[in-house]
């Protein structure tokens, strides 16, 4: 009877044994790409194992849901952000900047905002017959960075970026409340040689007032001629607000509404029409996808590029 016993508990802590096997081997060694699509639905065990990131994707038009790794997130991020086109430094100093702001938003939310996602769906009909071979690039530059983040005295950054500034970037204080030391103002000059550096908005007085009314919530009155008053800029150049009538507006409210790329602009009331000269593209905070480029075409490493763009920082692997 004992025999029985004991050849009964060595079968059932065989059998435990076998079951547990694929998880503990994982852990100890860590888990092959064909692995982590089973882990992924066992959210437990992800989680317990400390190895193993997901990330939960919803399509805003059809609610689908989607999980995926994060790394293949992180592929999806940066394939949104910035062109194939561009050189390996400067896409690998894209990753690094678009996980450390994963990293930030877990931590503190606000202001860093949702990055933009493509899905490989979404990317095939992109690129089309290119796409095996984009994606294969694009995930091998991720994988190379995967992990590093850039942090300012051991934490996180907000890592912003934008597409091109206008020849300087803006400190971060002027677009978001709070203190950023390392997003301070850079030179960036060659954005301005941007396909798009340069770009106009005209509208018709009715159109200008329609908008402030509606978007602003105040009524212009008097001549057209007198409604722009006066403007304040920052250092680097873009607008910290403007002066309509008695009204004053921010910068990047203006932006926004007024359909603008970019908040370094000058508003001119001139045959009849405003007209606004708009320079570079985006809020200017941060690293230059652009300038990224240009510098990793120079012979730039994405540390140094990081480097460069966000003062002060290092970048953690």
């Amino acid at each position: 009877m004992k025999r029985i016993k004991k050849i009964w508990l060595i079968s059932f802590l065989f059998v435990i044994m076998l079951s547990f096997f694929p998880v503990a081997s994982s852990l100890m060694f860590g888990a092959s790409e064909s692995y982590v699509s089973a882990l992924v639905s066992q959210s437990s065990l992800s989680l317990a194992s400390g190895r193993i990131h997901t990330v939960t994707v919803e399509d805003p038009v059809t609610g689908d849901r989607e999980v995926m790794s994060e790394r293949d997130y992180l592929c999806g991020i940066v394939a949104s952000q910035m062109p194939i086109e561009y050189d390996d430094e400067a896409i690998k100093a894209q990753a690094v900047a678009s996980y450390t702001l994963i990293k930030y938003r877990r931590i503190y939310g606000t202001p860093a905002e949702a990055q933009s996602f493509l899905s490989k769906k979404e990317l095939k009909k992109k690129w089309g017959e290119d796409y095996v071979r984009n994606y294969s690039r694009l995930r091998k530059l991720v994988s190379s960075v995967y992990g590093e983040y850039i942090a300012y005295h051991g934490e996180p950054i907000l890592a912003a970026y934008h597409d091109y500034s206008c020849g300087v970037t803006e400190y971060g204080g002027n677009v978001w409340k709070g203190d950023y030391p390392y997003l301070a103002a850079v030179e960036s000059r060659d954005d301005v040689c941007a396909e798009d550096y340069r770009s106009t908005v005209r509208m018709t007085a009715e159109q200008f007032s329609s908008v402030c009314s509606e978007k602003l919530g105040f009524s212009l009155k008097g001549e057209p001629s007198e409604w722009v008053v006066g403007c304040v800029r920052s250092d680097s150049g873009y607008v910290m607000s403007y002066t309509l009538c008695e009204n004053t507006v921010g910068g990047q409210r203006m932006r926004n509404v007024f359909g603008l790329r970019s908040a370094c602009f000058t508003l001119k009331y001139e045959d009849n029409a405003f007209v606004f000269d708009v320079r570079g593209s985006g809020h200017g905070v941060g690293m230059s996808k652009f300038g990224a480029n240009l510098m990793s075409l120079n012979g730039k490493t994405y540390r140094e590029i990081l480097g460069h763009y966000y003062k002060g920082t290092k970048v953690i692997p």
